[in-house]
């Protein structure tokens, strides 16, 4: 679209407030065509002169290793969608996809969110993820990897020893990895995922691991902490 006015919207053109605002009182005055962007797009703006919506490379949610990852591309779909058409213009939504007859697309298309969240309840009781099984994350993070998996390590072997052992049997840890990003800021980030069929067993046993884990010398540079209930993996 070589005519087109084109304007980008993200993080880095909308990074002050103030730039934000330009942005949008172009938007409202009609100064622009075509409206590229990252999900800022979808949070809930009025835009009354826009149509048509494109989701591009929809799919890279689909097979994701967070499990989460499906609902979160259902709710940013279903937002996005909701930019298009608002006012008296009518409006129209393309998403790319590979697999136009997955459920996700199809429940989508039929905006039925019932038949979308039974789905994934279905999946996760299958899989025995949350709902159904309780986990908390324990995240370190070091100037070297390997710091922040030693760490992840001496960890473990602290679970395996003393009173906190006890309560093992009802729990299970994962292997310590390197987090999908796992470079930010000049740190780089490991995990360890810790899991419970019942969650006051992993409470118990939580309450007196970290008790343990406060003995533990992390790497020069080096610091740690337990997300209960991860929403990011």
């Amino acid at each position: 679209f070589p005519a087109a006015r084109i304007l980008r919207v993200d993080r880095d053109s909308a990074n002050t407030p103030a730039k934000w605002q330009t942005l949008l009182t172009t938007i409202h005055e009609g100064r622009a065509d075509i409206l590229v962007g990252t999900q800022m797009l979808a949070k809930g703006h009025d835009f009354p002169r826009l149509t048509l919506v494109g989701a591009v490379g929809a799919d890279a949610a689909l097979f994701a290793a967070d499990f989460r990852a499906p609902e979160r591309l259902f709710s940013q779909l279903m937002q996005v969608g909701g930019r298009s058409g608002r006012s008296t213009l009518p409006g129209e939504v393309l998403i790319q996809t590979e697999y136009p007859q997955h459920p996700l697309y199809q429940t989508l298309i039929a905006h039925d969110y019932d038949r979308f969240a039974q789905a994934q309840l279905d999946e996760r009781r299958a899989a025995g993820f949350p709902p159904f099984t309780f986990q908390a994350m324990l995240r370190a993070e070091a100037p070297r990897l390997e710091d922040a998996l030693n760490f992840l390590k001496e960890a473990v072997a602290l679970a395996h020893s003393g009173p906190v052992a006890s309560i093992l049997p009802g729990v299970t840890l994962y292997d310590p990895v390197p987090m999908r990003l796992y470079r930010l800021k000049a740190l780089e980030r490991a995990q360890l995922l810790i899991e419970s069929a019942e969650r006051p067993v992993l409470q118990t046993f939580l309450t007196a691991w970290l008790a343990q884990l406060y003995t533990l010398r992390p790497a020069r540079g080096g610091r740690w902490h337990i997300d209960a209930d991860p929403q990011e993996f």
